[in-house]
C-alpha cells in the first residue's frame, strides 16, 4: 500500500464537488494505492510526465505521479473530462 497526497488544487476541487462524487474519486485512488501494479482499464500513463498516470472516474479524471521508491501517490490534478486535457 502506498500513501496518497493531494496538492492544493485537487484538494480544493474535492471539497467543492458533490460529496458522493468526491467519495467515489477518493475510493478509486485508494484502490490504486492498495496495489498500483494491478491491471486497471481506467488507468493510462501520461505522456511528458515521468511516472505520471491518469485515472478515469466517470466524467472526472485524476492525474497523479507514482513514486515507488518512497511509496507515495501525488495527486496533482482532479478535473472534469473536458478540462483535464488542456
Amino acid at each position: 500500500m502506498v500513501a496518497i497526497t493531494y496538492r492544493r488544487d485537487p484538494a480544493k476541487a474535492l471539497l467543492g464537488m458533490q460529496p458522493a462524487k468526491a467519495a467515489d474519486i477518493r475510493a478509486a485512488l485508494a484502490r490504486v494505492a492498495v496495489d498500483p501494479s494491478a491491471p486497471n482499464n481506467n488507468l493510462r500513463p501520461l505522456k511528458g510526465v515521468p511516472y505520471g498516470f491518469r485515472l478515469r472516474i466517470g466524467d472526472w479524471r485524476a492525474s497523479y505521479t507514482l513514486d515507488r521508491a518512497t511509496g507515495v501517490i501525488d495527486v496533482f490534478e482532479i478535473a472534469p473530462r473536458g478540462g483535464a486535457y488542456r
